[in-house]
């Protein structure tokens, strides 16, 4: 395992995994996908993340997504590409990583095991057996709302001390849990936040973003004027880039099946719908269609 791993500084998207009507995998539209995100300056990609819906994919399925993602973007040079080898077990996990390891990823992302809930002890183990494996090195996704498990910045500090943990993905926006966070972990693991709080992330030091495949524009948008000094148009890219794609999150139902539909209409590609059970609101399209020309006309 390559433990002084540094993944790409900048936008690394996390891809929804197309489907077809049928649900069958839409093998040529996630082709699409990775290009399309590349092409608007993302530099790394993320295989079948949670938006990827890589819990509700067979083995096949989700090995064959790890397959066209890695491919595509080893077309061109320096890209990161990681997979989310996440299972509800570490057992699971390790089962993933192994697979991606061999196809040559760079890093695997991980969130706590989910569906019964943890404790620090067990979360800490899950995260050192996966190290120790030395598979892949290490993101840790932090995601409370589905794995049900809190990463508090006093337990990041102690998880990002575990040889192998190359980087932290962080979904909280609050700016206490984040400067406490970037204070425990010290440079010791590289932050990346959601495109809800780039700019906040910057400011603290972030590595950059792992970020929603229709969000990759803008927030690239925003990193490039942040990095001129233009801390203007960044703070302005930031306040439309959240009104365009308002606070849902997780908990919010139809969150899952909408972000298959703001995927589709932002980046021109069908995605198709998520897997049942899960749906999108009958008019997510055209709310999106009224908010995206403002976020665009500054970009």
């Amino acid at each position: 395992m390559k433990s002084d791993l540094k993944l790409a500084h900048g936008v690394i998207a996390m891809l929804v995994t197309p489907f077809h009507d049928d649900y069958r995998l839409n093998e040529a539209a996630l082709r699409d996908e990775v290009r399309w995100a590349l092409a608007n300056g993302a530099v790394g990609v993320v295989a079948a993340p949670s938006i990827g819906e890589f819990l509700h994919m067979n083995e096949a399925e989700r090995t064959k997504v790890f397959e066209i993602v890695v491919e595509e973007a080893r077309r061109q040079p320096n890209v990161s590409a990681v997979a989310m080898t996440s299972g509800a077990t570490t057992l699971e996990t390790l089962h993933y990583a192994k697979i991606a390891a061999r196809m040559g990823y760079d890093a695997q992302q991980v969130i706590p095991p989910y569906y019964w809930r943890c404790g620090e002890a067990e979360v800490e183990r899950h995260y050192k057996m996966i190290a120790a494996a030395g598979d892949l090195p290490i993101v840790i996704y932090h995601n409370p709302a589905l794995s049900k498990f809190n990463i508090s910045p006093k337990f990041a500090g102690k998880l990002a001390a575990i040889p192998g943990v190359a980087a932290f993905k962080e979904v909280l926006t609050d700016l206490q849990h984040l400067e406490a966070l970037y204070d425990e972990v010290d440079g010791r693991a590289d932050i990346y936040n959601t495109f809800r709080a780039l700019l906040a992330g910057l400011m603290l030091g972030a590595a950059g973003g792992f970020i929603n495949i229709f969000a990759v524009p803008a927030s690239v948008a925003l990193l490039k004027a942040f990095k001129a000094g233009d801390y203007k148009r960044a703070e302005e890219i930031q306040r439309r880039l959240n009104r365009c794609f308002p606070r849902g999150g997780e908990e919010t139902l139809g969150h899952l099946g909408t972000t298959k539909v703001t995927a589709s209409v932002a980046t021109g590609i069908e995605m198709g719908p998520a897997r049942p059970p899960y749906m999108a609101p009958a008019d997510a399209a055209e709310r999106i269609k009224k908010r995206l020309p403002l976020l665009r006309e500054i970009l």
